[in-house]
């Protein structure tokens, strides 16, 4: 009997040998706090209003009604080049003098004739006077210097029509014509333009029919020269089926350093708002359903701020909805914060 209850016991030691449970603690576990350097670090910036301008850029080619192609009005022989290249000229200055020297010899003998059929019609109304005579010799002879008056005038004009003249006022860009060789009118004999009246012409997409209108704002960029202000002139009103565009022309004002055929861009400014809540466009953030937000700090925490968002234009995103004047939002770090983290804001 003895020896059964020292077996027993044997368990019973082993048990207190390997150690019982130490004693539960008493009171609730200690909570992590977050501290202000596991914050993440995030700069802000003031939402405020500003002018909001959007633009959109359509390529034109510079021209001008104002370049003429010079023809002769009749043949002959180019006698004389009374300008050079590059020279301005007024409307009428003779550029070119050709050899009429058969027209002229023809004039003298016409001349001659006038003057015997003028000497004949006078012999004539004075013996008329006299009631000697027919009143037919009479008529024949006025008929006679009134036919050598029109011929002289016709040839006159002909010999006016042997010197080339400029079309308008401008500057004299090419002579094609060499001093003697033969002109005729089935050729130029130069070039002249005036470089003070010129505009764009440009085609527009028909997304923009109706968002284009005359008096519209645009600016005419041109690499290496500065940006030109003008307006739409005029807006075509129709569309071409092959392309789908519409035309517009831009009015170059003033002798701004551009050639006819040149291409340029125009800036066409389709929106314009005085004030306007504008922001960076990487600050625009999306959730999964696709909606638009930003972030703001409240109690410490990034919160997530519905925004409606309108067009953009480079970098600048208009806001419609969602923000006032005044409302601090996070700027830098707004695309690392998720919503309910804890931030500093940072200098």
């Amino acid at each position: 009997m003895i020896r059964t209850l020292s077996f027993l016991a044997v368990p019973a030691l082993l048990l207190a040998a390997c150690g019982a449970p130490d004693s539960a603690p008493t009171g609730d576990a200690p909570v992590e706090e977050t501290t202000t350097s596991d914050a993440r670090k995030v700069t802000t910036l003031t939402v405020d209003t500003a002018p909001f301008d959007h633009y959109f850029t359509v390529q034109g080619n510079v021209e001008t009604d104002r370049m003429a192609q010079v023809f002769p009005m009749t043949q002959g022989t180019v006698e004389r080049l009374r300008v050079t290249e590059g020279e301005t000229v007024r409307k009428g200055q003779v550029l070119i003098e050709l050899d009429n020297d058969v027209v002229a010899s023809n004039q003298d003998e016409l001349e001659t004739r006038l003057d015997l059929a003028r000497d004949v019609l006078a012999r004539q109304e004075r013996l008329w006077a006299q009631d000697i005579g027919t009143e037919v010799q009479l008529l024949e002879a006025r008929a006679n210097v009134e036919a050598l008056e029109e011929s002289i005038a016709a040839f006159n004009e002909q010999v006016d029509l042997g010197n080339v003249t400029a079309p308008f006022s401008g500057t004299v860009d090419r002579i094609f014509a060499k001093e003697g060789e033969l002109a005729s009118p089935a050729r130029p004999v130069a070039r002249v333009l005036d470089l003070e009246e010129m505009y764009v012409r440009a085609k527009v997409s028909d997304h923009y029919v109706g968002a284009v209108t005359e008096g519209q704002r645009v600016d005419i960029v041109v690499p290496g020269v500065d940006t030109i202000a003008s307006s739409v002139g005029r807006v075509g009103r129709y569309i071409e089926p092959a392309n789908r565009t519409f035309e517009i022309v831009v009015p170059i004002t003033g002798d701004q350093g551009l050639l006819p055929n040149q291409f340029v861009s125009l800036r066409i400014n389709d929106l314009h708002v005085d004030t306007a809540i504008t922001l960076p466009s990487s600050l625009i953030l999306q959730d999964r359903s696709g909606k638009d937000f930003v972030y703001r700090i409240e109690n410490g925490q990034a919160k997530r701020q519905p925004v409606t968002i309108g067009t953009a234009y480079q970098d600048r995103v208009l806001i419609l909805g969602g923000l006032t004047p005044g409302t601090t939002i996070i700027d830098r770090g707004a695309g690392q914060v998720v919503e309910g983290e804890a931030v500093q804001v940072i200098r």
